[in-house]
């Protein structure tokens, strides 16, 4: 019986990434083995998780648990593998007898005794055992160390005892993997290791969102809809799709449906979901090592890249040059693209021009704060999932008072099923009031005029000294008096307070410009911010919520 299909991945000559001069041949041994009637099938697929490439099988259920997938046949194959890039001899010192390994997707676990022995051969065999992940998986492998609690325990009891008894260089009561119920300490290939007693974890991996248990209204149902249709025909519609909006309104929400749906109607599709700041924490990396075509080769050869928090390369111009050639390249070969932002892409203003435009070809959906009938559902729904007895009119009252986010409003319940828990009562409206008082008093956000100040230069491009010059320019006037209105309506402070931080102007200034600003709301007039006009409503809304949301 074949227990692997084999096919063989070259690395031409003086490109090889382990620091030799030889031309490789690898046999590839594809992970995700379908078991059916004692036989196993081998299908290349793919899956990513956050900041990780992953490969998955057609065949695997896309919730499968983590487990072992190694027979003792393919574990062997790989030690040989293992044996041939690190030598024979310190193979027998640091491997033989003394790891377990382990497949996920295509992840190749190392497991060791102790965090000393995983920090020391994570320095010394990071490029031999990343080899040998490609060798049995793909070009798309990755691999991680663990401390295995079973190989801790058994390094315990051979250092209580005067010796060990060995069969063929192995120790004899050596076990593959750890057992069901005890978790390794996770620890990526490639970071820093955090040294940490070996015990059991109860981290279980990232929980994706599914787009089925997403609560659409007026407020979100453009943005919805976008992804549900982008999901369908991945590529085709919506390229990319940008979709920006407050803290807690269910961005990542929507994005993690769009990753799990995409995985689910097609599993052969690689698909890499990760946040801003991990795509540029693998390209530091990257520049680090010197392996900048490594780190191309894996963003640019996905079929769909989801970047959550784009907002997080404004100024970070050397991540937006390498993001803007990874979009360009990836457009070109009609691959997927979504992201999300706290901002539209016009009012991130620290970000390059050529980028905010390939943000805008595609299709832009805002999600606004959810209304009070999408606020009573989602109370509704938290509740039920909480199992929490609790009135219409509790739920009422908690939508009425928690209008923020989604957080704020979930955040409350789970508040009150915790009273529930103690006091084995039922939630009533009055209940409710008591129960939320100091919860809803800590969720009044304060605004300083500094806050403001911070918020509408960022907004505008400007420093805070031109904010409070005598600077007439439009450019300059016209974010002052914003940032005046806003200091009227978002703080207790009088007129004369906001004259004297704004510059030193007097009260008739203030109030000329609060004046001023409402007469630009009643007109719609518009707002010039990075070479493009906004309502004057549409800028007051989006520096309200950043200032709410900071």
């Amino acid at each position: 019986m074949e227990l692997f299909s084999a096919s063989f991945l070259h690395i031409p000559h003086n490109h090889d990434r382990y620091g030799t001069s030889r031309i490789w041949l690898f046999p590839v041994l594809w992970a995700g083995m379908l078991r059916a009637g004692g036989g196993c099938k081998m299908q290349p697929t793919s899956l990513a998780v956050e900041g990780t490439l992953c490969a998955e099988s057609a065949g695997r259920p896309t919730e499968a648990k983590l487990g072992p997938v190694l027979t003792e046949s393919n574990e062997q194959a790989v030690f040989r593998l293992l044996a041939q890039q690190v030598g024979q001899r310190s193979f027998q010192n640091w491997f033989a007898g003394k790891v377990s390994l382990k497949l996920e997707a295509s992840l190749l676990i190392i497991g060791v005794a102790s965090p000393f022995l995983l920090t020391w051969m994570q320095k010394k065999f990071s490029s031999e055992i990343y080899a040998t992940a490609i060798a049995c998986i793909g070009p798309a492998a990755e691999y991680r160390f663990e401390v295995d609690p079973q190989l801790a325990s058994q390094e315990l009891s051979s250092k209580a005892q005067p010796a060990t008894s060995r069969v063929n260089g192995d120790t004899t009561n050596r076990k593959l993997m750890p057992s069901s119920d005890q978790k390794p300490e996770r620890i990526d290939g490639g970071h820093q290791p955090v040294q940490q007693p070996a015990q059991a974890s109860p981290y279980k991996g990232r929980r994706f969102a599914d787009l089925s248990t997403f609560l659409s209204g007026k407020s979100n149902q453009l943005a919805y809809m976008a992804t549900l249709q982008a999901s369908e025909q991945p590529g085709a519609l919506y390229n990319p799709l940008f979709i920006h909006g407050g803290v807690g309104l269910g961005k990542t929400h929507l994005l993690e449906g769009f990753y799990r749906r995409i995985r689910q109607q097609y599993p052969s599709l690689q698909v890499v979901f990760l946040t801003a700041e991990s795509f540029g924490n693998y390209f530091s990396k990257a520049l680090q090592e010197r392996s900048l075509p490594s780190f191309r080769q894996r963003f640019r050869n996905v079929d769909v890249l989801i970047i959550d928090d784009i907002d997080f390369f404004e100024s970070k111009r050397i991540f937006q040059e390498e993001l803007l050639h990874t979009i360009k390249h990836l457009e070109s070969h009609g691959r997927q693209l979504i992201f999300s932002s706290d901002r539209h892409p016009r009012l991130l203003t620290k970000m390059s021009e050529e980028l905010t435009t390939r943000f805008l070809s595609g299709l832009v959906c805002r999600v606004e704060a959810p209304e009070t009938e999408l606020r009573l559902q989602i109370a509704r729904q938290r509740a039920l999932q909480l199992k929490t007895p609790i009135t219409e009119g509790a739920l009422e009252y908690v939508a009425r008072r928690f209008t923020h986010n989604v957080r704020e409003l979930e955040g409350a319940i789970n508040c009150l099923q915790t009273w529930h828990v103690m006091t084995k009562q039922k939630i009533t409206t009055t209940m409710a009031r008591q129960v939320l008082a100091d919860l809803e008093r800590d969720c009044i956000r304060i605004v300083k005029m500094d806050d403001i100040q911070q918020i509408v230069c960022s907004t505008f491009g400007i420093s805070e000294a031109d904010l409070k010059s005598s600077r007439r320019a439009r450019n300059i006037s016209q974010p002052r008096m914003l940032a005046m209105f806003l200091a009227r309506k978002l703080t207790q402070a009088a007129y004369t307070e906001i004259g004297d931080f704004f510059g030193g102007r007097n009260h008739s200034t203030v109030m000329f410009a609060e004046k001023k600003v409402r007469k630009w709301l009643e007109n719609q007039s518009s707002i010039r911010v990075a070479l493009q006009d906004w309502s004057t409503e549409e800028i007051i809304e989006s520096l309200e919520q950043q200032l709410l949301a900071s």
